[in-house]
């Protein structure tokens, strides 16, 4: 019996789908329609040899995806554009559908295609977890757009030593415990900064006076980790071209896969915007801790870095392994990226989340009374014995609502998944959001729960083996001090009459409820 059916509780099973009541069979029936009003009315008679010819190579196509789909359960064959605009047009849809056969399959798997790949859509928590950690068998794949606006060169796809000698110096040095003390100060400054700016939003005469949190949260969460990398080289405008440039390349993911017009060339365009304002701000970096000085932002605590490992290993600091300007450009964009966009995320699901356990943001606020009464929350947030539950809080929050719904991966080499052959070049996506449902992570939110996850085994909310997120301790940071600063001084109620439900999310490309509008003010304390 698969894991699936032996962990996922029987009424959170999905209704069985009807075989012609899927999306891909609306898909099928549409193109049919359509590829027969070209064929008779479009083609000219003297042409119609070169359409038997296409439809002949779409029967081949066919025969292709049934054979590598073998005894999988899966979607019916569709049309190569046709899958890849419907994932863009209707993505909720689209993927619910595949977890949803998945869930239902005896392994836990899915069959589709994507941009003409063989692809497998894997809710098994286990399977997830092999994928991720077998670096032999499997490459980041990341998005059928990632290639163009990440590049060849990112972090994401170098090789596995060159990888493992760049770690070595980034993860400790950018992460450690003193840049996420500094890291949290920062955080906590802009955190108070906005939620008074949205309480004067909601403040506005007239019965819509509220925030959207997807758009606010946003914001702050940009301001947040440009404070946190590049603090003191920023001005407003600088921050303002920053959370644009990086909206726009987030967007390049739900673009059409075509780098030479449209959404995806904005994104490539701001990327390299992005990239090109890092790389004018190293110098300066480098410059600050080669003069001795302590570093006050995470691009002078790589700068320091480098430089330590430049004298360890007796090169220069442009020879260090992944240190190059242009390295420290392209991963500084990764951190923007997800900063922003993941952490949102996060931010966003805790109002959501907390809403709906009212006595949970009680026990918070009974803590953070306790421990900080009115005054800082970034230094109890990272001593082991202060704000312990609120930690605990923001670490079930991550397993419960996993912002980073699936990490697709590509087989390098012919492999065997859960007795499936599966070929070299086939597209494997481990969906951390399913299989948080699986394991149970996502169906109750409690905290004190007895299987608490701290280093996120079971629920990969951060990815595993070597191409784990190495910024998890930053997020974890962000979200402690900004539930904890929401707990001290703020209340907040939701706009719409109820939650959203378990499937009612959208991709940005992260995940969002469908509803994400909230009054915010400020908290009324009880009087002795």
């Amino acid at each position: 019996m698969s894991l699936s059916k032996q962990r996922i509780p029987k009424e959170d099973i999905p209704v069985p789908l009807r075989q012609w009541n899927t999306f891909h069979w609306e898909l099928n029936i549409l193109s049919a329609v359509a590829l027969y009003g070209v064929y008779e009315f479009v083609i000219p008679a003297t042409h119609r040899t070169l359409a038997h010819v296409v439809l002949g190579l779409l029967a081949l196509d066919a025969t292709r995806y049934y054979y590598s789909r073998g005894t999988l359960a899966g979607v019916p064959y569709t049309l190569p554009l046709v899958t890849i605009l419907a994932m863009l047009a209707r993505p909720v849809r689209f993927w619910t559908e595949l977890a949803h056969i998945a869930l239902q399959s005896v392994d836990g798997l899915c069959a589709n295609q994507l941009v003409g790949n063989f692809m497998v859509f894997v809710t098994d928590p286990a399977l997830c977890r092999e994928i991720m950690t077998g670096e032999a068998d499997y490459g980041i794949y990341a998005h059928p757009n990632a290639m163009w606006l990440f590049g060849e060169k990112n972090l994401i796809y170098i090789a596995s030593e060159p990888h493992k000698a760049i770690r070595a110096i980034l993860t400790p040095a950018l992460f450690s415990k003193n840049a996420l003390g500094l890291y949290a100060m920062h955080q906590e400054r802009v955190v108070r900064q906005y939620l008074a700016k949205f309480v004067e939003i909601c403040q506005q005469p007239g019965k819509d006076a509220h925030i959207d949190a997807l758009v606010s949260f946003r914001t702050m969460a940009a301001a947040s980790s440009q404070e946190a990398f590049l603090g003191p080289y920023l001005n407003d405008d600088l921050r303002h071209h920053l959370e644009q440039d990086i909206v726009t390349f987030t967007m390049g993911f739900l673009s059409f896969p075509f780098p030479y017009l449209g959404g995806l060339r904005r994104a490539i365009q701001a990327k390299n915007r992005i990239e090109a304002t890092v790389h004018d701000v190293i110098p300066k970096a480098r410059a600050w801790v080669q003069a001795g000085n302590e570093p006050r932002c995470l691009l002078e605590f790589w700068s320091l870095a480098i430089q330590n490992a430049a004298k360890e290993q007796n090169v220069s600091a442009q020879d260090v392994p992944g240190c190059q300007d242009d390295d420290v450009a392209r991963t500084v964009l990764d951190f923007l990226f997800a900063a922003q966009d993941a952490t949102n995320s996060a931010l966003t699901y805790s109002l959501d989340v907390l809403g709906g356990h009212r006595n949970v943001l009680q026990s918070m606020r009974n803590e953070v009374d306790a421990e900080c009464g009115d005054g800082p929350i970034h230094a109890k947030a990272h001593a082991a014995d202060s704000l312990v539950y609120v930690a605990k809080v923001a670490n079930q929050m991550l397993h419960h609502k996993p912002p980073v719904p699936m990490i697709p991966h590509i087989c390098k080499r012919n492999v065997t998944l859960a007795g499936h052959a599966l070929k070299k070049g086939t597209v494997v996506i481990p969906s951390i959001t399913y299989s948080a449902r699986v394991g149970g992570g996502s169906l109750e939110f409690n905290p004190l729960r007895d299987d608490a996850d701290a280093q996120f085994v079971k629920t990969v909310t951060f990815g595993a083996g070597q191409h784990k997120c190495p910024g998890r301790k930053y997020a974890e940071s962000l979200l402690n001090v900004f539930m904890a600063v929401l707990a001290q001084e703020y209340d907040f109620e939701r706009v719409a009459d109820q939650r959203p439900g378990v499937d009612d999310f959208i991709y940005f490309p992260t995940v969002f409820p469908t509803d994400t509008r909230f009054v915010i003010q400020k908290r009324v304390k009880a009087t002795e």
